[in-house]
């Protein structure tokens, strides 16, 4: 049987529980493939793009976990890149005991591959050198297991494939069972029938009030920014990445990594920056769903994987920070408090629209004070200016 997953994936974890068990009926071929081609295919949103189901998506995680005793803890956020997993695993020709240990990585121990130290140690601890998930036939491998995956109707993962019948969710694992085993218990004769169901009439697609903006083109990604990035052990000029490494935790990250091709803009980046997150009196959360606003609108996804962690981490909750990928329903969404909404408001009319209207930027006053609007504007105009110098360099997570 070929079992078709995606490490971003909480009920392939689940399931990745149970391959040793199905291996010992049939042997299993673990097939890696990335989810998100899956949906941009059959043009289909995930779970975690639809704020309730995500909500529930994660509320059934734990139950599911929980009533079948497996060890679950939650990474800091998600959704998240899963590239240097799947990739890894198929370095590793996808055993077994290699994907269910990347998968306790994300879901038992709560790393995120673009953890550096974390994945770093989980490549040493499988001998495998960062270079060979660049490998040309490491990446085509990935490419043609989407290929065979979309050919064989593959929708979502996790999938079973078994006879070319296919099993797809956590919760057809025991259905999967009885059908290898060829027990009376699999209702063949019904299930027959419901493939034969005649499609009714169907919806008509009618404009919305609420229909999100014309989708932008879609870019396709590359492996890594147009440019090269600095050494991540970069240790010149001395002083500014001392400062910055302070400012960081201790770690350059990847922006750093660009910016520091120019040590003026690095220095006055690092200062300006710097103030806005660590000296600024308006609410850490507002700033925060400020920045996430604005990584949204201008496509910027490297903006929002870092800081949509701080603003659950500030006090806002993952909830919202998925809601508020569709920022125009955001505005009016009750999850959110009436400044947050203003905030959110206030971020899309000068990231699409550069001015802002006097009956917008009245209520801003009446709120937020003068102190603290000047602040907020600071930070959404500070914000565009970092998620344009992301996309136009196309740094991604």
């Amino acid at each position: 049987m070929r079992w078709y997953f995606d490490y971003i994936s909480p009920y392939a974890y689940l399931q990745s529980t149970k391959l040793k068990h199905l291996d010992s009926q049939q042997p299993v071929i673990c097939t890696p493939v990335l989810f998100a081609g899956l949906l941009k295919h059959w043009e289909n949103l995930g779970p975690a793009e639809i704020a309730p189901k995500r909500k529930w998506t994660f509320r059934d995680v734990a139950w599911q976990a929980n009533h079948d005793g497996i060890e679950l803890n939650w990474p800091p956020a998600h959704p998240f890149n899963p590239l240097p997993l799947l990739r890894l695993g198929i370095v590793h020709n996808n055993s077994i005991e290699v994907v269910t240990r990347l998968f306790r990585f994300v879901w038992v121990e709560g790393n995120l591959p673009h953890d550096e130290a974390a994945f770093a140690k989980l490549l040493s601890e499988l001998n495998t050198k960062p270079e060979q998930l660049q490998a040309d036939n490491i990446k085509q491998q990935l490419m043609e297991n989407g290929e065979l995956a979309v050919n064989q109707g593959v929708f979502g993962v996790p999938t079973l494939e078994i006879r070319n019948e296919l099993f797809w969710g956590y919760n057809a694992t025991e259905m999967a069972e009885h059908y290898l085993a060829k027990d009376d218990s699999y209702p063949t004769k019904l299930i027959a029938a419901a493939d034969a169901l005649p499609q009714g009439a169907g919806r008509q697609a009618t404009a919305s009030p609420h229909s999100k903006p014309p989708a932008k083109p879609q870019v396709a990604q590359r492996d890594g920014p147009r440019i090269p990035l600095k050494p991540i052990d970069l240790a010149e000029p001395a002083d500014l990445v001392a400062a910055i490494r302070k400012r960081r935790g201790g770690q350059l990250i990847e922006l750093d990594r660009l910016l520091l091709y120019s040590q003026p803009l690095s220095e006055g980046w690092n200062h300006f920056v710097g103030n806005i997150r660590q000296h600024f009196s308006v609410p850490q959360v507002l700033r925060e769903l400020a920045m996430c606003t604005v990584a949204v609108l201008n496509d910027a996804e490297y903006e929002y994987s870092q800081h949509a962690p701080l603003f659950i981490k500030a006090g806002g909750s993952a909830e919202k920070a998925a809601l508020i990928r569709q920022p125009d329903a955001a505005i009016t969404n009750n999850a959110f408090s009436h400044e947050e909404q203003l905030t959110i408001a206030l971020t899309t009319q000068l990231t699409r629209d550069v001015r802002i209207d006097d009956a917008l930027f009245e209520q801003a006053v009446q709120h937020f004070g003068h102190e603290h609007l000047v602040e907020l504007i600071a930070t959404i105009a500070a914000y565009n200016m970092v998620s344009r110098f992301l996309v136009a360099f196309e740094l991604h997570p």
